[in-house]
């Protein structure tokens, strides 16, 4: 089926929305035990064909503490039942509302799905199909029992993206469509959206490991292991910043906008994102992605490696030039009292915020009229915002918009005031040095990771199974790494928050020549040869 079609037969669902909403209902909510009946065989087909095609694209998903982290209508069914064997059954007034719910998320999944596949007859058809899911989806929402989940279909392109995957290529390829299909000022709603629902991932997931751990969420072990697992998502973000920063350079009106975006968007790693650019280059330098081995065999950047330092240095530049004038923007977006931020929002993934949002008809929770976007911006109806946030899972939290904002207007100013030197913060420069080392630098050897026993008691480094160093770089968690007769050897990036960003030099002894290559690409300007 092609594109026209799998829109075609969508509308047809909705035009039977009615009597669907009344099975569902009466089929599958008024049963006790029940699971979801099943779909009308074209709807079964095209739904099996659009996943089919993400999987076919490289997003293989995965399992993550009992859950994928998608939206999906069988677990909100079952997430109803649960509830309603615990209170009690419903009547039909207090289910139909819900039953239309479920409907509705029924076809944003498959318009999620259908966003990512505006592109497979050519760059230039692409806002074309969009445009078309956008009338769809104003269909659903004019329809709805309820409020709108998503109103705008550029959201849709980044929420089809955000369930655990095991590759990461896709996302870049992605990435490099929408800028190669939406260059115009349109165009900066997807980069938005993408910089605060990727910010808001990141933010939470700091104060999920924080709270975790019982430290504060400065210490260099819980940034370490954040940032360890957060290459993709860091390297996506300066992808997004660098198009709003562009057009913060020149806006009038939508100036406040884009300056809550690109706050939301720095505010998820503000060492990183702000005064230790230094360490921005080589915390997102993903290996297995951004080098490869040339024709004399020597590692040499991929074409999205050479894409990837253009943005780097495009972002570097943006950022000291504008940080001043952000800073001055964002005192308007302070948290204040008893009002809401984005900020203070909690969630694990972006499936995990629409499900809260898709459950508020169950629980008759109000929804103020709040769409997925409004919950991310920081200036209007700040207090429904709020009431709704404080009724979900996770919650809302005073004290951590406040922590946030504080955090990110202290390395705006460091920012401000150093705009062209990499390194704004108060703390030293520091390198890694190989084979031997100033006085005064730490021995690190305990972050180099290898699958050969000898080498490991013999140099130090951690033994780690080879699969678990496959794993690890195809995540993007290495500097550098090499396969070597069979044997891995790889250098953890967690020695950049743990020594360099601290100021403190760090030397590694036993490096193979083969990782020492790599090294001088993936982080020239702090590697030291002896």
């Amino acid at each position: 089926m092609n594109f026209g079609g799998y829109l075609a037969l969508l509308r047809a669902f909705l035009e039977r929305r009615r009597d669907i909403v009344e099975q569902i209902d009466r089929d599958v909510l008024n049963v006790r035990g029940r699971g979801v009946a099943g779909l009308p065989r074209e709807l079964s087909r095209m739904e099996e064909e659009l996943a089919a095609s993400h999987l076919a694209d490289g997003f293989d998903p995965i399992a993550f503490e009992g859950s994928s982290h998608d939206f999906d209508p069988p677990a909100l069914i079952a997430r109803a039942h649960r509830h309603w064997e615990h209170h009690r059954w419903p009547g039909r007034n207090v289910r139909r509302p819900f039953a239309g719910r479920v409907f509705s998320v029924f076809i944003l999944r498959q318009l999620q799905h259908l966003s990512l596949r505006i592109w497979d007859e050519g760059d230039e058809a692409a806002a074309g199909r969009l445009q078309e899911i956008q009338s769809l989806l104003d269909a659903v929402n004019g329809a709805a029992i309820g409020d709108a989940l998503v109103r705008d279909a550029r959201w849709l392109i980044q929420t089809a993206q955000g369930p655990l995957t095991r590759r990461l290529d896709p996302y870049f390829r992605i990435a490099e469509r929408i800028s190669a299909s939406f260059s115009d000022p349109g165009g900066l709603d997807i980069h938005k959206a993408g910089a605060v629902l990727t910010s808001g991932h990141l933010r939470s997931q700091l104060r999920h490991r924080a709270a975790e751990t019982s430290r504060p969420i400065d210490d260099p072990e819980v940034l370490a292991t954040t940032r360890n697992s957060n290459s993709m998502d860091a390297a996506l973000l300066v992808r997004d910043l660098v198009p709003l920063l562009e057009a913060y350079g020149t806006a009038e009106q939508a100036r406040p906008d884009l300056a809550d975006a690109i706050f939301q968007g720095v505010s998820a790693d503000p060492e990183l994102f702000l005064t230790r650019l230094d360490l921005l280059g080589p915390c997102t330098m993903i290996e297995d992605l951004f080098v490869v081995a040339g024709e004399d065999g020597q590692p040499e950047y991929s074409p999205m490696g050479l894409a990837h330092g253009e943005f780097l240095e495009r972002y570097a530049r943006l950022i000291g030039r504008h940080a001043q004038s952000l800073h001055d923007d964002a005192i308007a977006l302070k948290p204040r009292g008893p009002a809401y931020s984005p900020l203070g929002l909690a969630y694990g993934f972006c499936a995990d915020l629409l499900s809260n949002m898709a459950l508020d008809t169950l629980l008759a929770q109000p929804s103020f009229g709040l769409s997925l976007e409004d919950m991310f911006d920081g200036r209007e109806s700040l207090e429904h915002k709020r009431a709704r946030a404080e009724g979900w899972k996770d919650g809302y939290s005073d004290e951590w918009a406040a922590q946030m904002f504080d955090r990110t207007m202290q390395a705006l100013r460091a920012r401000a005031r150093h705009q062209d030197r990499a390194n704004a913060s108060a703390v030293a420069d520091a390198r890694l040095f190989l084979d031997s080392a100033p006085d005064g630098a730490v021995r690190a050897q305990e972050h180099c990771v290898t699958s050969d026993l000898q080498r490991a008691l013999a140099t130090g480094a951690t033994a780690f199974p080879k699969g678990q160093i496959v794993r690890d770089r195809n995540e993007g968690r290495f500097l550098a790494s090499a396969n070597e007769d069979g044997k891995w050897f790889g250098i953890s990036k967690v020695i950049l928050t743990l020594c360099t960003s601290q100021g403190r030099d760090a030397l590694l002894t036993g490096v193979p020549p083969s990782v020492v290559e790599t090294l001088r690409l993936t982080c020239p300007a702090l590697v030291v040869m002896a």
